[in-house]
């Protein structure tokens, strides 16, 4: 008999958000957004029914398929507020948008779970630490986002050079 296919509408509706993602105008901005939307839907329950869904993932193929779609529906969405963030910023040439996106996604989830009441609060205390550490990456970002041209040239160089592989040859264009 072939597994069911699932679709899960709850607690991941991206639609239900998008007009507070679009009002995002910096990082700092979408991880406010995030953090806002993390209380609202930690008030309604949906954190911790998030975590019940990823704990039957691995045992229940069907669900893990319907919460990988809803998790891939949230990644797209946050990367297409990326992609409008970065366009034209000193480190759009340096950053993996999609990689990134999935990344910002994945740390929204593993900082809900941090604070499941159903498990009486992880850590409720270290996801907020973490909050702030990404409200001060986000701060950063828009330092970076200040620089003049020369600045922000010398910048790039800088990173693309840190991040080169060791072996490959200079980047001659710089």
């Amino acid at each position: 008999m072939p597994a069911r296919k699932l679709q899960v509408e709850a607690p991941l509706e991206p639609d239900r958000y998008r007009p507070r993602l679009a009002q995002a105008e910096s990082l700092r901005d979408l991880l406010r957004a995030g953090r806002e939307l993390h209380e609202e839907e930690r008030g309604h329950g949906n954190v911790a029914l998030l975590g019940q869904f990823l704990a039957g993932a691995a045992r229940y193929p069907a669900l893990g398929a319907a919460t990988a779609d809803a998790l891939r529906l949230w990644s797209a969405e946050i990367e297409r507020v990326l992609d409008r963030i970065f366009a034209g910023h000193p480190l759009a040439d340096l950053l993996d948008v999609p990689r990134l996106a999935r990344a910002v996604s994945a740390s929204f989830v593993g900082l809900e779970l941090y604070e499941l009441e159903l498990y009486e609060g992880v850590d409720p205390d270290g996801a907020s630490a973490a909050f702030d550490a990404l409200d001060r990456m986000g701060a950063l970002v828009e330092v970076v986002d200040g620089l003049g041209p020369v600045a922000a040239k010398a910048l790039r160089v800088k990173l693309r050079l840190s991040t080169r592989p060791a072996g490959t040859a200079k980047d001659r264009n710089d």
